[in-house]
């Protein structure tokens, strides 16, 4: 299983965000840096299984605010879509 950890202490913006998950998951150039595009990749793109940790989440919460929990439920909303091949981690 692949694991990639992504450190809310490495970002402080949106447009950031994009471009560290855009890096650590190895996106394709093409992906459109916004919500939508990331549910594309992660369903559609992303080698499988793989495991995402996002540390320092309360960081990501106090750069990004409310954003910061739009992409927590979107990592949930594709874990539960792809039951086993994504594994989604908040510490």
């Amino acid at each position: 299983m692949n694991k990639v950890i992504i450190n809310g202490e490495d970002f402080h913006t949106m447009q950031e965000f994009h471009k560290y998950i855009k890096r650590k998951l190895d996106l394709p150039d093409y992906y459109g840096e916004n919500l939508n595009a990331l549910w594309d990749c992660l369903t559609g793109f992303t080698q499988f299984p793989l495991l995402l940790v996002w540390e320092n989440f309360d960081m990501s919460k106090a750069h990004i605010g409310e954003d910061a929990e739009k992409i927590l439920q979107l990592f949930k909303e594709v874990q539960g879509e792809l039951e086993g091949d994504f594994i989604f981690e908040e510490k």
